[in-house]
């Protein structure tokens, strides 16, 4: 598999509750749940701004699971829907920083864009809980080991062929 870097989507919370009702302790709880919604940048191989909210849940583990959707705005006027599943887990660094690692799913109906539907996509980033600011770098994962190109889908753009597509 090839890793190619897509973009960066920088996300900032406007509005959140969370929450940790579980348990016979409330105060001694990890696992939890919570919603918030924000808007934020995308920049790299797309141009855009984003809304979004997440759900996400916290397991007993301490570990936060980001279940985001949204819409990006490109500066265009196109629009892209945005899925975000993920793991976040806190790291071993001064102040309140989470790793985060996730799929990322992009779907147009626009003609320019129309070939994110079939791709694979990552992410890779950090949150940090004092800002409530994340960000992700996505990269589009290309198929080293199929025989040809896909058979559904619109062609992507040359440096995000799979071995077997090139003219």
């Amino acid at each position: 598999m090839r890793l190619e870097p897509l973009c960066t989507i920088t996300m900032r919370y406007t509005s959140g509750s969370w929450h940790q009702p579980y348990g016979p302790d409330v105060e001694s709880a990890q696992e939890g749940v919570g919603f918030g919604q924000g808007e934020g940048e995308v920049t790299g191989g797309i141009e855009a701004a984003a809304q979004w909210a997440n759900y996400p849940r916290r397991r007993e583990d301490g570990w936060w699971t980001p279940n985001l959707r949204g819409v990006l705005t490109t500066t265009t006027g196109r629009s892209l829907l945005l899925s975000i599943h993920g793991q976040s887990v806190a790291e071993r660094t001064a102040g309140q920083l989470r790793a985060i690692t996730a799929r990322v799913e992009l779907i147009s109906e626009d003609a320019e864009y129309r070939w994110l539907n079939t791709c694979f996509l990552v992410g890779e980033g950090e949150i940090d809980e004092n800002r409530e600011h994340w960000w992700l770098r996505t990269f589009v994962c290309i198929n080293e080991a199929a025989q040809g190109p896909p058979a559904i889908g619109t062609e992507p753009p040359a440096r995000f062929l799979q071995r077997g597509s090139e003219p």
